[in-house]
């Protein structure tokens, strides 16, 4: 089974760095990466990430809605393609202030049959930065 960093960057009990070897979670941490990073805030790969930005003073209706799950579709499929986005929905918190969700529903692809009938968690990506999983 492999293992993957845990993030945030912690020590476990023992003292040595946290890892991940459960799929679904692995799965669910590089999905949140995936959306959460900005495109050119890494170095390296200026590509990578998911821009909501875009969307922060965006009118609350329909085709905002539909412009946010397509941005965050496309993203997940080319950066995390066994990632299988089951649904992508932007939730509206409080209209006064404007603070939104976008839940994402992810499992995994049938390419792989081990992890089939898995179920990975959900993601809340807050626009700004802030990433929750429930």
């Amino acid at each position: 089974m492999s293992k993957q960093l845990a993030v945030p960057f912690s020590l476990d009990a023992t003292g040595a760095i946290s890892c991940i070897e459960h799929p679904d979670r692995q799965l669910s941490q590089r999905v949140r990466a995936v959306v959460a990073v900005t495109p050119t805030e890494r170095v390296m790969q200026p590509d990578f990430g998911t821009d909501l930005r875009a969307f922060l003073f965006a009118t609350n209706d329909a085709v905002t809605r539909e412009a946010i799950r397509r941005t965050v579709q496309s993203a997940t499929t080319k950066w995390e393609p066994k990632a299988v986005v089951k649904a992508i929905e932007p939730i509206v918190k409080d209209e006064d202030q404007g603070i939104a969700d976008v839940l994402v529903d992810i499992g995994y692809s049938n390419l792989d049959p081990e992890a089939t009938g898995e179920r990975a968690e959900d993601v809340v990506i807050r626009p700004g930065g802030r990433v929750d999983t429930y």
